[in-house]
């Protein structure tokens, strides 16, 4: 997984999201089967719970995400 596969948040995407990460830069990521919010964060350099502020809306619960769900991600590196 590289910045190729992913693609940049808009300022639309991004409108509403609650604070919280310190990324300068914000991508879609649609979950795929085996993911977990922890390995996502792991593989983006990020937090779960900056994965999990940003996608309050669609995370209610951080032990339990859906395949085929488009999370913003806080990218600062790729694992």
């Amino acid at each position: 997984m590289d910045l190729k596969d992913l693609v940049e948040a808009t300022a639309e995407d991004l409108k509403g999201v609650a604070g919280g990460a310190l990324a300068t830069r914000y991508y879609i990521y649609t979950v795929v089967k085996g993911d977990t919010l922890h390995k996502i964060a792991t593989r983006f350099g990020t937090t779960v719970d900056a994965i999990y502020n940003l996608n309050r809306d669609k995370i209610k619960d951080k032990n339990l995400i859906r395949i085929g769900w488009k999370l913003i991600i806080p990218v600062t590196e790729i694992r």
